[in-house]
């Protein structure tokens, strides 16, 4: 049987409200990624719109962002980490819809 680690993949999309300026934008994507090396467990931080050519596909998502953890701890410690809870301030600001999914998907590094 073969024995492999997992790590933990948050995916998050949003739809923004209207006539977000995309200073806002930046800001919360620069917030995001200097969450890594913060947030304990936080590996990795992406951010922006889908691809142009499956953007039809988004169901009306106009940013997502994938985030992975080492543990579920992590996961758990990550919502009420004063630097997420940075980002979350401005994607309250900025988001009129979020749609969040956690998965757990084998550590390929």
């Amino acid at each position: 049987m073969a024995i492999y680690h997992v790590v933990l993949t948050l995916a998050v999309l949003f739809k923004l409200k209207p006539n977000v300026p995309q200073q806002s934008i930046d800001e919360m994507r620069a917030a995001g990624k200097a969450m890594v090396g913060v947030v304990p467990g936080l590996r990795s931080f992406e951010f922006g719109p889908p691809l142009a050519s499956t953007a039809h596909r988004a169901q009306g998502f106009d940013l997502g962002l994938i985030a992975v953890l080492d543990t579920e701890a992590d996961v758990l410690a990550y919502g009420p980490h004063p630097a997420h809870q940075a980002v979350n301030k401005i994607r309250e600001a900025v988001a009129a819809e979020t749609l969040a999914y956690d998965l757990e998907v084998p550590d390929v590094a």
